[in-house]
């Protein structure tokens, strides 16, 4: 068997835990944490698990809310990345404008010569 190369490892680690910030093993813990909480036998062993449970919830409410606020930021740099675009669009299109009237001044300018050539040469 060949060995396992670091990209695979990666693929497999977000394939079972989503982008990688520890989600799925929270759920996982918190549902443990929930059931052991339901079948404590002490009013200590019970306290803990609870505290074990809003602890882990805490870990996955900050999780979502950084997951959100990277999503914000993505969606701010995409409309920002469209602006930029249709400026650079812009000014293509500008650029291409006055390339074209360059052209034309230029061989307007080319015939003009061709022809004076041609009544200095026919004065001759």
């Amino acid at each position: 068997m060949g060995a396992v190369t670091d990209d695979e490892v990666i693929r497999k680690r977000l394939l079972t835990d989503g982008d990688g910030a520890g989600d799925d093993r929270r759920i996982n813990l918190l549902a443990k944490s929930f059931i052991k909480w339901c079948n404590s036998g002490s009013q200590e062993e019970g306290y803990s698990q609870y505290q074990r449970m809003l602890s882990t919830l805490s870990q996955c409410e900050f999780s979502m809310g950084k997951t959100l606020l990277v999503y914000d930021m993505n969606l701010r740099e995409m409309e920002n990345f469209e602006k930029i675009y249709k400026e650079i669009e812009c000014s293509i299109a500008g650029t291409h404008k006055k390339l074209l009237s360059a052209k034309s001044k230029f061989f307007k300018r080319n015939e003009y010569e061709k022809i004076s050539k041609n009544m200095m040469h026919w004065q001759k």
